[in-house]
């Protein structure tokens, strides 16, 4: 007791309320509170505080109750019982006349009305006297705003108890929203209007409720750049929208006006009308709409007529079929009446419009009779059965092409409302429609229409794309066409995907079959897919209108989709197989994995379930392949390539990623037998010897364990191999990896090592190991020459990749070591290289996908831990090695998070520049994007350094030096095309002329793509020069 009386002591005698002293002692406070019985420590607080909670002083006054308040806020509500918070309501609710205190009895309010124990008495008795005594709009928004969080907690606790003085409730309420202009606290308000408004009465007061939220409307507020709330006028027009929305007593007063803000010269209040109307019709009802509706179909066909902006467009159609679907609604009117009485004017309008199609107001009048369409089955008769027969016979004795499109987009539009109200044939909804649309009645019509513009080779072209889309609507609409019509329609959409040479027409019909195959795969699988792998031709010379690129990528883009993934397999592999055998280069039957790769990538994104399967299929029938071509001797087998294999590796690790951990052990233990016994019996073969880890085998085998290691880096970390030791196994891996003179061989091994290493379970026995296999590499790279060397530095940097990845200290032991070897002249070239590997992202190994143990952040403690001992080097180096670093310092920067990069560059840039003088390709086009990215997201790095950047940039364009490869020129003039756009004229001024008369050699590239590019940089120098 005698603690709390202290801490009162402390805190009253502490200056104002949020100093270091005032917030401890509140803090011990209520610590001191929630010991033992809350209830008794509260009224021993309130006790200590008597004097202060009656001194006649307004700040002491002020400061006990902010500091009994905030200690209510803290302490446990559950322990204080009904009579406790009863008393203590009435307490704040007393003292409320004091006007100095209101801020801080309303904060002790809101944490009253946020106890369990307060109950529905004590919230009237506390909007009561909030109503009485708080002159609300008087007071900050920090007050109003704590008002406006009791009235929140009021409403959703207590609304039973607040329903017995309803016209009292609901009148104060009005007051104290009354003048509200804080955007902070409007939101909260125009929430709990629409509570209000959907839980009392609140007909006797209709007008004052309407005249407090409607003064707002529309919303002209515009948020200030550096908003730390970010409101937007949108969170406020639509939680004002939802206001005026809430109920129909609102009707007689809000249309009027409503319709007179329509009439505004502002975009922005008329698309905050039409919105509003659109969202008022339904439960205003059509008594209020019928009087005014000629007015506001013609304020809102003005905006579709003689739109300026398509959001103004957008508004006014919803507005549109919102007040149809309404006024339809009304079970007391007949469909005769709606046509005469409601829709007779607008409708001849867009008829009259129609009658001329080549005219402007064809296309709009069109999309309005759309709105009209989708409103309601009423609405969709009677304009359907009026305005097709019409458009039917203009097409049909119309001969001129643009024409003929015009009338046929119209049709498009019908059937776009169509689908609409009736549903789409992809959907889940039921639409609850139970006659049939009065389309079906032109279905034959219009698919003959659209059919034959579809095959009319002569034909314009944006007409023959009309027919598609037709088609497609037929197709996604919900019950319109028969099985045969469907039939019929995949087989228009194939015909122009396999014979016609024009790539939009062939776009727009494989868009058409993606559609179709959402609702329906038995004819893409049946007629399509088959005839698209028919269509590949034997071999990459053999010359077809449609090339094997534009077949390959129609199946990638379709036949994801399960069903048609099944189908397209079986055949790819065939293709695929032939390919192989016939072709004399890789680029075809790689065309063909990477397609299959494609597929299987959007299925692990799309989340197919079916993706585990193919490890009886697929990944067998690739492994044979392999194997079977292994074993061949000294024949060369496009499948036995570096980027075959590459491709291969990645499908058998999307597949053996997708299996769960026992199915993984299982095919585990039989790529072991393969591989580790040469038990060809696994694959279904029977003859040959196959033994890949032999010494004197042949090349071919050597390369085929890339799918052995994929295999073991798409492990999970709970599959156990096969072996008696994993350290022997690994042992042997190494030891193969080290003396193989094959490359593909080597790199594999090298990445599974790393792999294996980073999911090593027993930490225990990792780090004993390691550090002897380590020292024994690092023997070998200081004392071995030629292969054996560089192999061992290699498995060196993937177990040192290993170990970062885990956040192990070993790893930046064997980091430090690396950036130790930049300075070597027989490995430093390699070892800076190397820093690639650590720190880049690798698809075939020690990724996320592949269930490597990732710490966060690691990127960021490496290139900390190494920057600085990497430019250290740089500044203490000979000449000649100091290259090593700067490669080194470039792939740091290359691979680490854009933020991390922006933050440490200024520094490096004069390094950076000097890097573009080294031979490195691939280190140049990194350093350029480096420039670039700096360029566009911190400018102030560049400019002190923009001449040497400069220079050094025009010297890469020259052609003529072997040094400067194609990508090398792209990527100069994509940072030369960046400064013009990232940094400002006085900045470029000097340079302007020269970088000018530079760019006209780029213009003479013998590169297309570089002389591209040369156009588009000159053309941003020009920009600025005018």
């Amino acid at each position: 007791m005698d603690s709390i009386e202290r801490e009162v002591t402390n805190y009253m005698i502490s200056s104002g309320m949020t100093s270091g002293e005032a917030t401890q002692a509140a803090d011990n406070i209520v610590q001191a509170v929630n010991s033992n019985s809350v209830q008794a420590n509260l009224l021993q607080l309130i006790q200590s505080m008597g004097e202060y909670l009656t001194n006649d002083d307004d700040h002491i006054r002020a400061k006990a109750i902010g500091l009994l308040s905030h200690t209510l806020h803290k302490c446990d509500h559950d322990s204080i019982n009904d009579t406790a918070v009863s008393v203590l309501v009435d307490f704040y609710c007393e003292r409320l006349t004091d006007k100095t205190c209101i801020p801080n009895l309303l904060d002790g309010l809101v944490a009253l009305t946020e106890a369990n124990h307060f109950r529905g008495t004590n919230a009237v008795t506390t909007a009561t006297r909030i109503f009485e005594r708080v002159d609300v709009q008087r007071h900050p928004q920090a007050t109003r705003n704590m008002v406006f969080r009791i009235m929140e907690n009021l409403l959703d606790r207590h609304t039973t108890a607040l329903k017995a003085i309803n016209n009292e409730f609901v009148y104060g309420f009005t007051q104290v929203m009354d003048g509200e202009k804080d955007p902070r606290n409007l939101m909260a308000a125009f929430k709990l209007v629409k509570t209000i408004i959907q839980t009392f009465d609140i007909s006797a007061h209709v007008e004052d409720f309407f005249e407090v939220t409607f003064c707002y409307f529309p919303i002209t507020f515009k948020p200030p750049p550096d908003d730390p709330y970010g409101i937007t006028a949108e969170d406020l027009k639509q939680c004002l929208r939802e206001c005026l929305s809430a109920t129909g007593l609102f009707a007689r007063l809000a249309v009027p006006l409503i319709l007179e803000k329509l009439t505004s010269t502002s975009g922005s209040a008329k698309k905050d009308s039409m919105e509003t109307i659109a969202a008022c019709a339904p439960v205003y009802g059509s008594a209020f709409l019928l009087p005014v509706i000629d007015e506001v179909f013609d304020a809102l066909k003005v905006e579709v007529f003689h739109s300026t902006d398509i959001a103004l467009e957008d508004a006014a159609l919803e507005a549109i079929r919102s007040i149809v679907s309404t006024v339809s609604s009304d079970a007391t009117r007949s469909t005769a009446d709606l046509t005469e009485k409601v829709l007779k004017s607008l409708v001849a309008e867009c008829i009259t419009n129609l009658k001329e199609p080549e005219l402007k107001n064809a296309k709009p009048a069109g999309r309005i009779l759309r709105s009209i369409i989708s409103a309601s089955t009423a609405a969709c008769v009677s304009v359907v059965n009026t305005v097709v027969p019409l458009l039917l016979r203009q097409y049909r004795e119309s001969d001129i092409s643009t024409r003929k499109k015009t009338i046929m987009d119209v049709i498009l539009e019908l059937l776009e409302a169509n689908k609409t109200l009736y549903g789409s044939a992809d959907g889940d909804i039921d639409m609850d429609q139970t006659e049939p649309t009065p389309l079906m009645a032109y279905k034959d019509r219009f698919f003959a229409m659209f059919e034959s513009a579809l095959m009319g080779s002569n034909e314009y072209n944006g007409l023959r794309l009309s027919g598609v889309k037709g088609l497609e609507l037929m197709v996604l609409s919900k019950n319109f066409l028969s099985a045969n019509e469907l039939a019929l329609a995949v087989q228009s959409f194939n015909k122009i995907l396999l014979d016609e040479p024009d790539e939009e027409l062939r776009l727009a019909a494989l868009t058409s079959l993606k559609e179709v195959s959402h609702i329906d795969t038995k004819y893409l699988a049946e007629q399509t897919v088959p005839v698209l792998i028919a269509r590949l031709p034997d071999t990459s010379e053999e010359f077809r209108v449609i090339g094997y690129k534009q077949l390959l990528a129609a199946v990638t883009s379709l036949c994801p989709v399960p069903a048609l993934f099944k189908a397209a397999i079986p055949a790819l592999l065939s293709k695929f197989d032939a390919v192989c055998v016939a072709d004399k280069y890789s680029s075809y039957p790689c065309a063909i994995l990477h397609s299959i790769l494609d597929m299987m990538n959007h299925k692990v994104q799309e989340k197919h379930d079916d993706i585990a399967l193919y490890i009886q299929t697929l990944v067998p029938h690739l492994v044979k392949a392999v194997v079977q071509a292994a074993l061949g001797g000294q024949q060369k087998q496009l499948i036995l390539t570096h980027d075959m294999l590459d491709t291969i590796a990645l499908i058998i690790m999307v597949v053996f990623e997708a299996l769960d951990s026992r199915a993984q052990k299982i095919y585990l233990d039989s790529i072991f037998k393969l591989y580790m016994q040469g038990d060809l019996s696994e694959i279904g073969l029977a003859d040959g010897v196959f033994s890949p880890f032999h010494k004197e085998t042949s090349d071919g085998q050597k390369s085929t364990t890339q799918l052995f290691a994929a295999v073991l880096a798409a492990c999970r970390k709970d599959v156990s191999f096969p072996v008696s030791s994993k350290e022997e196994f690994v042992a042997q891996l190494v030891d193969i990896a080290l003396y193989t003179t094959n490359d593909i061989q080597h790199k594999s091994l090298a990445r599974a090592i790393g792999s294996i290493v980073n999911k090593w379970k027993d930490a225990k026995s990792l780090t004993p190991f390691v550090s002897t296999l380590s020292s024994n590499l690092e023997v070998l790279i200081s004392q071995a020459g030629g292969a054996p060397a560089v192999n061992a530095l290699s498995i060196y940097l993937w177990i040192t990749k290993a170990l970062v990845l885990q956040a192990s200290p070993l790893g930046y032991e064997f980091a430090d070591k690396i950036i130790s070897l930049c300075s070597s002249s027989k490995h430093g070239g390699q070892a800076s290289q190397g820093f690639d590997i650590i720190i880049g992202d690798d698809k075939w190994a020690l990724n996320k996908a592949s269930f490597a143990t990732i710490r966060l952040l690691y990127k960021q403690r490496l290139f900390n831990h190494c920057l600085p001992k990497l430019v250290r080097g740089f500044s203490n180096s000979s000449e000649e090695i100091k290259h090593n670093y700067l490669i080194a310092i470039s792939y740091l920067l290359k691979n680490v998070p854009k933020q991390i990069l922006l933050n440490e560059l200024p520094p490096l840039v004069p390094l950076l520049i000097q890097s573009l003088s080294l031979p490195d390709t691939a280190l140049k086009v990194s350093t350029l994007a480096t420039f670039r990215l700096a360029t566009a997201e911190a400018p102030a790095a560049i400019i002190p350094h923009v001449r040497q950047i400069i220079a050094a940039v025009i010297k890469l364009l020259d052609s003529s030096n072997r040094q400067n490869p194609m990508e090398v020129r792209i990527a100069a003039l994509k940072c030369l095309g960046q400064l013009p756009v990232g940094l400002s004229y006085d900045v470029l001024k000097p340079y302007l002329n020269n970088v000018i008369k530079e760019l006209v050699k780029s213009l003479d590239d013998k590169k297309r793509l570089v002389r591209r590019e040369a156009v588009e940089c000159r053309a941003k120098w020009y920009a600025i020069a005018v």
